[in-house]
């Protein structure tokens, strides 16, 4: 409200106007006021502003009307019959009369209703923001001036928007036409003809091979790289055949396609899916192998329905399962429909979710269509070869489970207040209905819905009962064998002849290894500060990072380990870390550790659990432990009992709270040097004692009592691996006959070996069990199970063996649906068929008549190259989003792409061959009037110069220094860890962020078409203040020094000098693709010189350099 200072001071010179308004009702005063005001804006009373001379309709009127009126006034809705389109429709009006009174603005509706209170101004609060002051004061000037139109203007119909076109695929190509010419270069030069524009040259070459390396593969070129003199098109080739590449571009897609690894609360999995790496790993290969875009989109889509049994497949689906949201199933396809739109089409969808599209001629019966599309399709955990453990992993994937559900518009978008009136049936949205796809479904295999079917799953589950079986019957005969012979009263400590043994058995579990050479089959490395010396593995960093050892072979379930290692230094704590039970992601581990930290060293029973870590006060026990002093430490681990002896002295009797999924193994210092000296690890023997922590020092068992506790452990491994086959064959015959008799009898012989099962597990628990409280938990169990099977007749066939319960084998893990549902909710078997919706959808996507995906797929090519897109709004191509200034281009471009069998790396190719690509960034030399007549570069005249995303900074900085794991694929790196891998194996989550990564403008994880790039602070506080930074500076400077460095105490003065002149022109080189001026140089030997004049000594004087050289604007820039 305009308060009456302002009314005066604007309208002194109208004392008639003055009486006018004072006679104004209260209610319209505001109203009357400002609609008064803007009617004298454009008239001679206006104080201090010049009258609009003429306002156009075409170029001025019209764009605002499209832009704040269109969506409720226009060809696709028409509020109050009112229309605003045309001139002519306007003049029309609706219910409430003709809009406008020509040459009288203050008796024209339309612009009473612009300039209303809120309560009644259009458009409505909720459907946007008032026009601005000069915006009505153009639509009032055009009324007063007669509100004059084209005669014959015809509004836009909707289905011709640009975008909308069908792309001809017969049209010969341009180049091709052009004896082979690059299309982007035929194309700029004729536009840069017709805007008088000139190109610039062509970049230095070392910075055109930089710009190269770092958009094709993520990683900068080597100083020799740079002066690589081949022909173009071969190191194109080979950066394109390069495996990088697809990690490189892969990170672009999983913006796009928004990756994120699961998260939630604790142990509840809320978003995401667990594993999901797994279609991590597919998007690498699959632009490695140049596979079609359009193949991709299937698979992504429906691989499932596609290629049903086949994993590298069915992993594609992770975009879907990517969606996954436990509270809410509707929150789950509200984003699966926005995302697959926005991703792969440039359409919002979502926005006709509560009602038709505003801007866009897609309805809410287009939106609930496409809906249906997804709703019977559900999310599970799928076995892979090798494990057992769906925690350790697993494969992500979709398949259709609901297949009869039933799709109804939500009302107002509300999904607790459906229209049940109208069944909505699957379909794509009706303005590109005639392309659709028809949708059959389509017969599973048996392996696919059933995953017990699968060969490799039943090897697995019965290698590891059978090991069991093994074990057991190894250790009763190593018993039996006592009884006729002794075993030995004492055992040779000498070291085993062999570095490493593992035993062939894997049931008979051994590893032994002397660490006098590296053995990368059985320990898998992490960190940089290990090494083999003197006979030891060593780790030489005191950090309290994750650096440690993993033992590649699984642990058994009970096992004994013996280590012989000494602390050889450290900071603080100076602890030395035994992980056990450990998952993958290192957040889950029982683990037993020393500290020789004063005052207090001590050996600590401890556990990780999601991440957190907590040291009991009844796990700790206070020893002499040094630093410098040899130690063997001993540990046996039964269950959830520890046993801990330190130097062959009984220390320590623990209990964990439970045991993790994990049976990995690892070795760390923290905040401590340490070097392992002998390492022993083997199955723990069946009948040896271990104490309670209640115990008192417990008395060893008989003989007899062992030999009588091992026979159970057998009959108990036996009785499991009857129980698990007959189980086998039971689920194998549901799945493929149903309820039939046979299966039925199948089920109850299952059954009744399973409770005979159990019952042998019972009775060894007994004979083992080490007090009261275990012995009376085992009775009860084996008292349950006996009079279960006492009342099962002999005869298996009579109908009462079937009261003996059933436990089907769970082998996957359907996603839960809510938070009060449990795994053992959901049936074992899943549908046979498959709606074939999804496929109908990937195809219609994916179709060359899709007039959409092309288009949007070229565009994020382009901006991904050239740091600018094609098209502006790069996940939205529709009505809102005006034909782009390069559509010809574009349009080109989309259909060279489809002609290439959808082969990125074609388009790839035909970007950087261009001169478009290789020109210079630099306005330096430009002429003039190029510059005058297009600074922001809109018609490519000159590269566009980028910073580099946060993944290559960090990578490129490990691959300078020479220290970046190139190694490729598996599962997600925790960010905590000091890990050298390339930055997007790292774990990315709402809650596992890496926070270099994050300063630097890392991928949104709710939508990412397009980065966000930022300069702060921080970023230049990251480089020049992290670890990391300052590490690789030294790691880089090292690497390019010469190999015996000269100080200037050593050297002459002229010699010195020389030698830091050819280090600056070296390292400016490598690190910036470009030699350094003349005043760059000698303000870096001036620098230099300084630092030597103080005494610092030459290899810290280049750390140092360097340093300033990875914080110099063109190291982050690809220019």
């Amino acid at each position: 409200m305009l308060c009456r200072s302002t009314i005066q001071a604007t309208l002194t010179s109208a004392t008639s106007v003055t009486q006018w308004l004072l006679a104004a009702t209260a209610a319209s005063f505001a109203r009357s006021v400002l609609l008064f005001l803007v009617v004298m804006m454009t008239g001679s009373l206006a104080v201090g502003k010049e009258p609009v001379e003429v306002a156009d309709y075409v170029s001025q009127i019209r764009p605002i009307l499209e832009a704040r009126c269109y969506s409720c006034h226009g060809t696709l809705r028409q509020e109050g019959a009112l229309r605003l389109d045309t001139g002519a429709l306007i003049r029309q009006g609706g219910d409430s009369g003709t809009a406008i009174v020509e040459g009288k603005p203050s008796e024209s509706l339309l612009l009473q209703r612009i300039t209303a209170d809120p309560e009644s101004r259009m458009p409505p609060p909720d459907e946007g923001a008032a026009l601005k002051p000069d915006e009505i004061q153009l639509i009032t000037a055009w009324i007063q001036q007669g509100a004059t139109a084209p005669e014959e203007e015809t509004p836009p119909a909707p289905n011709q928007h640009w975008a909308f076109q069908s792309l001809d695929l017969t049209k010969p190509n341009a180049a091709a036409a052009a004896k082979d010419d690059n299309l982007i270069d035929l194309y700029f030069r004729k536009v840069h003809q017709q805007q008088v524009l000139k190109p610039q040259a062509m970049a230095e070459r070392s910075l055109r091979i930089r710009r190269l390396y770092l958009d094709l593969t993520g990683l900068p070129p080597s100083a020799e790289q740079m002066h690589d003199v081949r022909p173009w098109a071969e190191i194109v080739d080979e950066l394109l055949l390069s495996p990088h590449h697809g990690e490189r571009w892969a990170r672009h897609w999983m913006d796009i396609w928004r990756y994120s690894d699961w998260y939630g609360l604790g142990a509840q999995l809320r978003y995401s899916q667990k594993h999901l790496w797994h279609w991590r790993d597919w998007i690498v290969e699959s632009l490695n192998q140049d596979k079609g875009y359009d193949r991709m989109i299937r698979e992504m889509l429906a691989g499932d329905e596609l290629d049903p049994t086949n994993p590298n497949v069915v992993r594609a689906t992770g975009f879907l399962a990517r969606n996954y949201y436990l509270f809410n199933r509707t929150t789950w396809l509200d984003s699966t429909i926005e995302h697959t739109g926005k991703a792969f089409l440039g359409l919002t969808l979502n926005c006709a979710k509560c009602h038709d599209h505003k801007y866009d001629p897609f309805s809410a019966a287009d939106y609930y269509q496409l809906r249906a599309i997804f709703e019977p399709h559900q999310v599970r955990l799928d076995p892979v070869p090798g494990t057992t453990d769906l925690e350790s992993d697993g494969l992500p994937r979709v398949f259709d489970d609901h297949l009869d559900a039933v799709t109804y518009v939500h009302r107002k978008g509300d999904p607790a207040n459906p229209d049940t009136s109208v069944e909505i049936k699957p379909g794509i949205p009706a303005l590109f209905a005639s392309d659709a796809a028809a949708i059959e479904e389509i017969p599973l295999p048996l392996s696919a819905y059933a995953p017990i079917a699968r060969d490799y799953v039943q090897k697995d589950l019965t290698d590891r009962a059978e090991a069991r079986v093994i074990a057991a019957r190894k250790e009763l005969q190593r018993l039996q064998s006592e009884v006729q012979s002794p075993p030995p009263t004492a055992k040779s400590a000498e070291k085993p002849d062999k570095s490493v043994a593992l035993a062939d058995d894997a049931a008979a579990f051994q590893v032994t290894d002397d660490f006098s050479v590296a053995n990368s089959d059985l320990w898998n490395i992490v960190g940089d500060g290990w090494k083999y010396a003197d006979g030891t593995l060593q780790q030489t960093t005191a950090t309290r990072d994750a650096q440690y050892v993993r033992l590649i072979p699984q642990l058994p379930d009970d096992f004994d380990l013996t280590c012989r290692y000494t602390t050889t230094g450290g900071t603080t704590y100076k602890s030395v870390t035994f992980r056990f039970d450990e998952t993958e992601d290192r957040q889950n581990s029982n683990y037993v550790y020393t500290s020789a930290h004063a005052p207090g060293p001590k050996v600590q029973a401890a556990w990780i659990r999601n991440g957190n870590s907590t040291y009991p006060a009844n796990g700790r026990v206070v020893r002499p432990i040094q630093v410098g002093v040899p130690m063997e430490l001993r540990f046996a681990v039964r269950d959830r009992l520890v046993n801990v002896w330190l130097n062959g002295e009984f220390v320590l009797a623990f209990e964990f709270p439970d045991r993790p999924a994990g049976r990995s193994l690892s070795l760390s210092g923290f905040d401590a040097t340490v070097a392992f000296d002998a390492i022993e690890i083997r199955n723990l023997p069946i009948d040896e004692p271990l104490r309670r922590p209640t115990d008192a020092a417990q008395p060893p068992r008989s003989l007899p009592e062992r030999l009588q506790i091992a026979e159970a452990k057998l009959n108990s491994a036996e009785a499991a691996l009857h129980s698990l086959k007959a189980t086998i064959v039971a689920e194998l015959s549901l799945a493929s006959n149903g309820k039939s008799e046979q299966s039925q009898q199948q089920v109850k012989e299952a059954a009744r070996l399973q409770a005979l099962a159990d019952q042998a597990e019972a009775e060894h628990l007994l004979l083992a069990a080490a007090d009261d409280k275990e012995k009376k938990s085992a009775k009860e169990k084996l008292d349950q199970v006996t009079k279960k099977l006492a009342s099962v007749p002999e005869n298996p066939d009579d109908n009462s063996v079937s009261q003996l319960p059933y436990t089907p084998l769970r082998v996957s893990r359907k996603a839960l649906e809510t938070p009060a549902h449990k795994e053992t909710d959901y049936a074992t078997i899943y549908p046979e068929r498959s709606t074939g919706r999804r496929t109908a959808l990937a195809e219609w996507i994916a179709s060359p008549q899709n007039p959409l995906t092309a288009r949007v797929a070229v565009n994020h090519v382009w901006m991904r190259h050239f740091g600018e897109p094609l098209v502006e709004s790069v996940f939205d191509f529709g009505l809102r989003t005006k034909a782009p200034v390069h559509q010809e281009l574009l349009d080109q471009l989309a259909v060279e792409f489809m002609r290439s069998g959808w082969s990125f790396r074609h388009l790839h190719r035909l970007i950087v061959a261009s001169e478009a690509y290789q020109r210079t960034s630099s306005e330096l030399h430009a002429d003039p009037a190029t510059l005058s007549a297009d600074p922001t570069n809109q018609f490519y005249w000159r590269m566009n110069a980028r910073r580099m995303e946060s993944q290559i900074v960090r990578d490129s900085l490990l691959q300078l220094a020479g220290v970046l794991d190139v190694s490729m694929g598996g599962p997600s790196v925790p960010v905590n860890e000091k890990s050298r891998r390339r930055s997007l194996y790292f774990l990315h989550s709402r809650d596992d962020q890496n926070q270099l990564l994050s300063m630097f403008d890392d991928a949104d994880l709710l939508q990412c078409y397009r980065r966000s790039e930022s300069i702060v602070p921080q970023q230049a506080l990251a480089l020049s203040n992290s670890e990391l930074s300052m590490t690789m500076a030294a790691e880089i400077a090292e690497r390019l020094s010469t190999p015996s460095i000269s100080t200037a105490a050593t050297e002459s003065k002229d010699s010195a000098s020389q030698q830091r002149r050819t280090f600056i022109d070296t390292a400016f080189f490598t690190i910036l693709g470009r030699h350094p001026d003349s005043d760059e140089t000698s303000e870096c030997l001036a620098f230099c010189e300084q630092l030597a004049t103080g005494g610092v000594q030459e290899q810290r004087i280049r750390t140092r350099l360097i340093h300033a050289l990875i914080n110099h604007n063109d190291f982050i820039t690809i220019r």
